[in-house]
């Protein structure tokens, strides 16, 4: 093989990428908007999944309590009801929260940035407005509220209290106790929630 054949099979090195003119460069807007952008499409996600397990949580307990009344079922059955409604009402719960920290992020990081760099204060606006008028008002996502706190916690308060004279095994309390934990998690976390987005007087 000659000498020119060897030169010319030699690997070239890999070049770097140019860094794009400064004309065509993203600017810090346009990064901003596009983050903007992706986080509200991750929010649209989430609110889609909690509507999701919402109608989740409502086919469990229907399906449920309808096949012990209906079909003169074992009983003990109902001790099931608080255990996977409390799971499914944290999950529901994991939803809320996550969304609310992306909107924080939008309202405490990109808008201030955008508003510097607009000189308008009026940019990415409603994140704010929900912090300092929407949610302070009275009775805000009142209904919105009182319908998650009938059908997650309240449901499965019902079915545990019922099912106190069932406990008649180590199996059925063991399952009783699993089920009381759920429900009193998720009730202090909507608690919580509710305590800071939502007046009540």
């Amino acid at each position: 093989m000659s000498i020119s054949r060897i030169v010319t099979t030699r690997r070239r090195p890999t070049r770097r990428p140019r860094p794009a003119p400064r004309d065509r460069a993203p600017g810090a807007v346009d990064v901003a908007l596009a983050e903007f952008a992706a986080l509200r499409g991750e929010i649209d996600n989430l609110a889609n999944a909690h509507r999701t397990t919402m109608g989740l949580n409502i086919t469990v307990v229907v399906a449920l309590i309808g096949f012990v009344l209906t079909n003169n079922a074992d009983p003990h059955l109902i001790l099931a009801l608080p255990p996977a409604s409390g799971a499914i009402g944290l999950v529901y719960q994991w939803y809320i929260l996550h969304a609310k920290k992306i909107g924080d992020y939008i309202n405490e990081h990109l808008r201030p940035m955008l508003v510097e760099h607009t000189g308008d204060d009026r940019v990415l606006g409603w994140e704010h407005q929900l912090r300092t008028t929407v949610y302070p008002t009275v009775g805000s996502n009142l209904s919105g509220r009182l319908s998650y706190l009938v059908l997650f916690p309240a449901v499965p308060v019902v079915s545990l209290a019922a099912a106190v004279p069932l406990l008649d095994s180590g199996w059925y309390v063991a399952a009783w106790v699993v089920g009381a934990a759920l429900s009193a998690t998720q009730i202090t976390i909507w608690a919580r929630q509710a305590r800071g987005w939502v007046c009540w007087t």
